[in-house]
């Protein structure tokens, strides 16, 4: 049996995109996320279903894949499936698709079920997880895991803002995609458009943490690594390839 698959369509409007026009890296796995959330709502298995029972899912790592990014005004396709699972781990793949059926990004997640007040995994139940018509596998994927920065191009600093925080009371995810990027030369941004993404997270950011972001620059390979920092605790590591805009 293959797991069950969820699609819904979404307009990119212009507060979700850049100054090129095309939609945020972050806004795009925001939506990503949100389309995993609205099959689970469908399912039944809602946040506050599984708040009630004191957890909630984590996100540990986003290998995300880049044909082109959607564009202001443009119709796409947001597709999910929640492919297979063991006891600890479940693994999501997700694509976007434009009207004419082409496929633009792909995104594969892991996700773990926390106990909130202990901050530890716990093992899936089987309740939870059994809408998804998900396939059970022993096997842990063994995911490649981005570098740390170790010699920096460029940094800066962020204080975490209330309106950083989300109903999860920590950092919403797609701050991190926007301290990774701005990190970076507006040049190279300009000049560069993002084609694969290889992020991890290690632990949460708090209201009033201050942050580091760090970034290396690797001309040669046109490679970026990334690194957010809070003292000396990483949170998060990525790695990023790039092409040249022609």
């Amino acid at each position: 049996m293959s797991a069950k698959k969820f699609s819904e369509d979404h307009r990119v409007v212009y507060y979700e995109t850049d100054v090129t026009g095309s939609l945020g890296i972050g806004r795009l796995v925001d939506l990503m996320m949100l389309s995993s959330e609205d099959q689970s709502d469908k399912l039944g298995i809602t946040n506050e279903k599984v708040g009630e029972r004191g957890l909630g899912w984590v996100v540990t790592q986003h290998i995300i894949n880049i044909k082109r990014l959607p564009k202001v005004d443009e119709i796409i396709t947001l597709s999910t499936q929640a492919k297979s699972y063991n006891r600890f781990f479940c693994y999501r793949d997700f694509a976007v698709y434009d009207q004419a059926g082409n496929e633009l990004v792909t995104m594969h997640s892991v996700f773990v079920l926390m106990d909130r007040s202990k901050r530890k995994m716990v093992r899936l139940p089987e309740d939870i997880i059994t809408p998804y018509e998900s396939e059970y596998t022993k096997k842990i994927e063994r995911l490649p895991m981005p570098l740390t920065v170790e010699n920096a191009s460029g940094q800066k600093n962020y204080r975490v803002r209330f309106m950083d925080i989300d109903a999860n009371h920590h950092v919403n995810n797609v701050h991190y995609f926007d301290w990774m990027l701005d990190a970076l030369p507006a040049e190279f941004l300009l000049s560069h458009r993002l084609i694969k993404m290889n992020i991890a997270y290690r632990q949460e950011v708090y209201y009033g943490d201050q942050v580091n972001s760090a970034v290396e620059i690797d001309e040669d390979n046109l490679l970026t690594r990334h690194t957010i920092m809070t003292g000396e605790q990483q949170n998060c590591l990525a790695e990023c390839e790039w092409a040249e805009i022609k």
